[in-house]
Order: structure tokens, then sequence, then C-alpha cells
């Protein structure tokens, strides 16, 4: 558990994580005003209501215990670090000149030998155990303001621990310096702050909304993951999806469930880009059958059957390349030639299309009715908690 407090006390000092309820207008004007700065075009009341349920967010990760609260991910830098970064940009905004008081810290009297004796080698599972966290955090790196081996570990991204681990005196400064130069801001920064009736606190939780803001609307359903991974909140809604409603949704959305099943098609192949383009201008100007006689040209599709005529082909014929071309082609139109895998070219011309639907209990259509009802359901869901968080605080938006 000391790990554990030592971890909270680096930043979150709000007892559980206490999301604002209100945001004054001294916050939403200094918020607009970086916005601009950042050519972040919002209007002001916009980033208002943005900025309340920025910490509605965060009360939702306060309740369902959300490891991203400190972390977004185990290979990433600690939240606690790019809240940092973020307060840093906010404060300097709203003063520079403080940017000119970022003095580094006094040089560490520490070599290589000597971390990499107290780290040890870097765990293959990237994760430390409690009794290496704990003997970390009672190394002390600066007296004032009291900062600990401990802490910057947990602050590292895994490419800065692995860093560490191998004795980069370099990325250690780094990391000290960082903390160092905080401090100083923040404490110089005060008289400012109380000026426009400003507190850090506040402030950390804003800038906290803003980083929580994608990963806990991923996380709620409403944002997509980039790589189509899911949460367990939307995994559940997913599994509490019945037979019924994907069949009613089948049945709604029946047009979006039709495919073109099969057609006929032409595919020629030459062995050179000249001879292919001659031929496909030749067909635009005629037709593609008195072009084939013209070259004495057979359709690949047809083969071992040398014949010029165009034949029924789907998506699984054992030329799976040209079918897949051919697919993909316009219809009724000669296609431009086109350089094959194996250096040949070719161009295919297809007609006569035939469209069929998906069956409604098909692999298609339950993958594709279950995103679209766990997005609605994940929308609805997310739209309600919002709407009692605002009333459970008294909030009119």
């Amino acid at each position: 558990m000391r790990s554990f407090l030592y971890l909270m006390a680096g930043f979150f000092s709000l007892p559980c994580f206490a999301a604002l309820t209100h945001i004054t207008k001294t916050e939403l004007d200094l918020m607009h005003s970086l916005y601009q700065a950042q050519d972040r075009d919002i209007s002001k009341q916009a980033l208002y209501k943005r900025l309340l349920e920025n910490q509605f967010l965060i009360a939702q990760a306060d309740i369902r215990s959300l490891p991203l609260i400190a972390r977004h991910s185990d290979v990433g830098f600690s939240n606690d670090y790019h809240v940092r970064r973020y307060l840093q940009a906010m404060l300097i905004h709203q003063n520079p000149k403080l940017v000119e008081q970022l003095n580094k810290a006094a040089s560490l009297n520490w070599t290589s030998d000597r971390l990499i004796s107290i780290l040890a080698r870097y765990p293959d599972s990237g994760k430390y155990s409690e009794k290496q966290l704990q003997s970390w955090y009672d190394v002390e790196l600066v007296k004032s303001p009291r900062l600990t081996l401990g802490d910057v570990i947990n602050d590292q991204s895994m490419q800065g621990r692995f860093a560490l681990h191998s004795g980069d005196i370099a990325q250690l400064q780094t990391a000290v310096n960082e903390h160092v130069q905080f401090h100083n801001l923040k404490t110089r920064a005060n008289k400012t702050l109380a000026k426009h009736s400003l507190t850090l606190e506040r402030l950390k939780l804003l800038a906290l909304g803003e980083l929580l803001r994608p990963p806990m609307q991923t996380y709620l359903g409403i944002k997509d993951e980039m790589h189509g991974e899911r949460s367990d909140y939307v995994e559940a809604i997913k599994a509490s999806l019945s037979t019924e409603e994907v069949n009613q949704f089948y049945k709604h959305n029946k047009k979006d469930f039709k495919y073109l099943d099969n057609l006929f098609a032409t595919a020629v192949i030459f062995s050179d880009q000249k001879h292919a383009h001659t031929v496909f201008e030749e067909v635009k100007r005629t037709s593609i059958s008195s072009a084939m006689k013209r070259h004495r040209l057979t359709n690949q599709f047809a083969m071992p059957d040398k014949t010029q005529e165009l034949v029924k082909i789907t998506r699984q014929h054992t030329l799976t390349w040209l079918a897949q071309f051919a697919f993909s082609s316009q219809l009724g139109q000669v296609s431009r030639p086109i350089r094959m895998p194996n250096g040949l070219w070719a161009i295919v011309y297809t007609k006569q299309p035939t469209f069929k639907f998906h069956a409604p209990d098909s692999e298609t259509v339950y993958y594709r009715a279950s995103l679209s009802l766990t997005r609605e359901k994940a929308i609805s869901a997310y739209e309600k908690l919002f709407a009692d968080w605002q009333k459970s605080n008294g909030i009119m938006l």
C-alpha cells in the first residue's frame, strides 16, 4: 500500500478525484484563450459544455475504478506527466514571462553503474513488484521539491523505463529537470492565479478532463477504438443484444445487406504494358469482343477453354486476384490496364451482375448489426448517465 499512497499523493490531492461541478468565468476564459492559441475553433458555450462533460468523464472513471485514470496504457507516460505538461502550457499561456524563469535542476551526482545497480534488470513483463516500487520510493533524488526514483519510474513510458534500467543518466536528469521546473513554475504562478481567482487544484482537473476525454469516450462506446478493440463495458452491451433486436435491425436496414453475388466477366492478360494499353484503347473505340477477336485473345476466366465469350464468375473463382479485380471494376466498362502481382498486365470487362441479400442469421448480418446496435445503445446509455450526473449536481446546460 505504501507505494500506492506515494503514487496517488504525487498529483491527485483532491479526495476521490472529486470532479468539478461548475466552471468559473475565469476558468472558461483561460481555457477558451488556450484553445484559440492552439487554433481550435470553439464557442465559449460549447467549450463550457465540453469542460463539464470532461468532469463527468472523470467521475465515471473514478466510480468504475478504471486504471486509465492514472495511465492510459502500460507503455505510455503517466497521466501525472501529461497533466503537468498541459498545466505548464496553460500557466505559461496565461503569463508568458514565466517561461524565462524555467531553471533546470542541479546536476545529479549519479553514475550509470549506480542507477543500474539500484534498478537492476528491466522485467520481461514490464511489471514491477510491490517490493521494488517501495524500495525506489525510498531513494530520494531531490529534497525540495521532494522527488524519488519511484516518482520518476512511475512517470516514464516503457521506453523511458527501459532507458533508466540501462543506466541512462541523461534520461534521469531530464526527468528530474521536468519535475523541478514544474514545481518552480507553479510556485511563481501562485500570485497570478490568486489574482485571477484561479487555483492549481481546479486547473489540474480541467487538464485531466481534457486528457481523459478520448479514452473515456472510447471506453463508454461513443468513440471507436483505433484498433477495433472494445472495453468490457462495451462488450457487455454487445452481449446483451437479443436475436429479436438483430432481426429487427436487418428488417429495417435490409438494403444495406445487398451484395454482388456473381457477374459475367472477361479477363485478358498481357506480357507488357504497351500491348495492354493498345487493346484497352481499341475496346473503348469498338467493343471487348471485336478487340479480342482481332488480337486473338482468350478469356482467362474460361480457361482451359480458349473462348472469347464472357463467363459467369463468383468471388471464389480460382483466379482469386483477377476475380477480386473484376468485382471491384465498373460494370459495363473496360478497366484500365493494371499490373498483376506476377508482373503481367491485365484488363477486365464485366456485365450482367446478380445481387443477393445476406441471410438474416449470417455472420455478416450479426457483425454489422451488432456494431450499429451496440453503438446506439452505448450512446443512449452515455446520454442518460450524463443527464443523471447533471441532475444530481444541479447543473443546467
